[in-house]
């Protein structure tokens, strides 16, 4: 008799495959780490479930298993780990033959990678880099390195605050995005460098998309071949650690330096620093979530914890079954934000193709409403399946449910103001101020009369440095398109309407030209919400059809 999963079924004799490796756990430690080298997976089992299934030689059935472990050992338990070995592909005649993977991949939910080297003999244990990364004397100059650039940005490092609150010219940003190219490929060679010190191996290291942003990678999975927390640690923040020290060497040099030199290191500074610190955040497979993972000593700690969220989620949402938790609860949080955080880079990814596909008139307006109908698609498809894996008993209270939350946020949008904003440029000449919009689909113009903040146009966003007016319109006008954009010498001209500035107040020292945010109305969110989705697109879609 063999005990059933929905998948495959516990084999009628339960034999271990001979390749899988039990690593030893750490001092202090219970837990084995099981290694699946084929499927390129780590599991970890408690010192019970390991023996177990180490005790598993293909000669006892499932009668004979149970028996042999004694009457102390409840048959459920034996039944769960059991089908657990089964369902990670760990007994004879479970695994799934390896996938045949080319040099792209994809790696949900939001990455395309494409190795460039496979197992690279040159960060082999051993050899010249694992042994320069990772010596002692190398990781004080990366500590020395970074405390440098504090000191340096403490003191006042004026160009690299420029390069944060003032625009640049774009032959800068060119040469800022190559020299964060190749610290990123540091980065990476830092992180197999450091594991393969440790005695393990990088598997892959190529480029790839992440969340349509480019970037390397550097397969470190063997991290959990390590005996001990801390070199795990060691080997997840060392890209960062690199990644921090280069943006020190460059501020401090920025110090040091004077005119468009020190503002072009300033800059550069200022990208690797930033680029490095988001390489920190725990809710999607960065460095910072490898860290903790590591340091928790929990592998897939994401997917357990995520899978622990959609339980609770599915017994309070849709009555399915009470959950069984592969973790302690506080780990479902975490699990949440992690299931939030791709949502919130889409949303960012969607007010990015808003803004850029409405500048196409009516095709661009198509494309928009395409996309933004593919979006809803996806999300009630989503709740469909987590609806259907819930097994749910009550499918009223789901839909009760998901109809009070939708009339909630429903009342929350139309109680809420919002004051709709228009965003130009200002600038001034022998006195005169003047504030330009932008036309095009979208576009508001700003109240007669309305305040208007006027801002610094940096790449870090924008900080008042004054305020005034909406004076006279001036008619409408050929704007230079770097008016509009945090780069300086960029070719082109857009359509747009001219306003005089009244009312100016700016401090002496403040920049001729930056950004203005004019009042343009008063709604509610919701309201905004519908205008930018679904109203000014299908308006600008209509006309062109009518």
């Amino acid at each position: 008799m063999a005990v059933s999963t929905p998948e495959r079924a516990v084999p009628v004799r339960p034999e271990l495959r001979p390749d899988i490796e039990f690593l030893p756990p750490e001092d202090g430690e219970q837990a084995w780490t099981i290694a699946d080298e084929q499927q390129r997976r780590f599991t970890r089992l408690g010192g019970g479930a390991a023996a177990l299934l180490r005790s598993l030689d293909g000669t006892r059935d499932l009668h004979q298993v149970r028996q042999d472990l004694g009457p102390g050992i409840a048959k459920q338990q034996v039944d769960a780990a059991l089908r657990k070995f089964t369902d990670l592909g760990l007994l004879v005649g479970t695994d799934a033959p390896p996938a045949k993977q080319g040099r792209f991949r994809f790696q949900p939910p939001a990455s395309l990678q494409f190795t460039v080297l496979d197992r690279p003999r040159f960060l082999a244990p051993g050899r010249l880099l694992p042994r320069l990364m990772a010596n002692r004397v190398v990781a004080a100059g990366c500590l020395l390195a970074v405390l440098a650039g504090l000191v340096a940005v403490s003191l006042g490092a004026a160009e690299v605050a420029k390069a944060a609150w003032h625009p640049m010219p774009w032959q800068h940003w060119l040469i800022a995005i190559a020299v964060v190219i190749v610290v990123n490929a540091v980065h990476e060679l830092a992180h197999g460098a450091v594991l393969a010190r440790f005695g393990g191996r990088p598997h892959r290291i190529g480029a790839m998309l992440f969340y349509c942003a480019p970037a390397m990678f550097c397969d470190v999975t063997d991290l959990w071949r390590l005996r001990t927390r801390r070199q795990r640690v060691l080997v997840a923040l060392a890209g960062v650690i690199c990644q921090l020290a280069a943006a020190g060497l460059l501020a401090t040099a920025s110090a040091l330096c004077a005119g468009e030199l020190a503002q072009l290191l300033g800059l550069c500074a200022l990208m690797t620093a930033f680029t490095g610190v988001l390489n920190l955040l725990p809710f999607i497979r960065l460095d910072g979530y490898i860290a903790l993972m590591a340091w928790v000593n929990i592998p897939n700690l994401r997917d357990k914890s995520m899978a622990d969220c959609r339980a609770v989620i599915n017994w309070t949402v849709f009555g399915g079954p009470r959950p069984r938790r592969q973790l302690p609860d506080g780990w479902a949080v975490f699990g949440a934000f992690c299931l939030l955080y791709p949502w919130v880079l889409a949303f960012n990814l969607l007010v990015i193709a808003h803004g850029s596909l409405m500048g196409y008139g009516a095709m661009g307006a198509l494309s928009w409403l395409s996309l933004l109908a593919g979006v809803i698609g996806y999300v009630l498809y989503r709740l469909a399946r987590m609806y259907r894996s819930a097994g749910a008993r009550n499918p009223l209270r789901g839909l009760v449910t998901l109809a009070a939350l939708a009339a909630g946020l429903t009342a929350l949008g139309l109680s809420q103001p919002h004051t709709e904003k228009a965003y130009g440029a200002y600038t001034t000449t022998g006195g005169r101020a003047e504030i330009v919009f932008p036309e095009g689909p979208g576009m508001l113009p700003p109240l007669p009369g309305g305040s208007v903040e006027l801002m610094h146009a940096g790449i870090l966003g924008r900080r008042p440095v004054g305020s005034g007016t909406t004076g006279p319109e001036e008619g409408r006008t050929k704007a230079p398109l770097d008016l509009f954009v945090p780069f300086q010498g960029i070719p082109g001209q857009v359509d747009a309407r001219s306003y005089l500035l009244d009312s100016v107040t700016l401090p002496d020292g403040a920049p001729a030209r930056g950004v203005a945010v004019a009042r343009a109305g008063t709604t509610t969110w919701l309201g905004h919400v519908a205008r930018l989705t679904v109203k000014d697109p299908w308006e600008t879609l209509t006309d062109a059809l009518g």
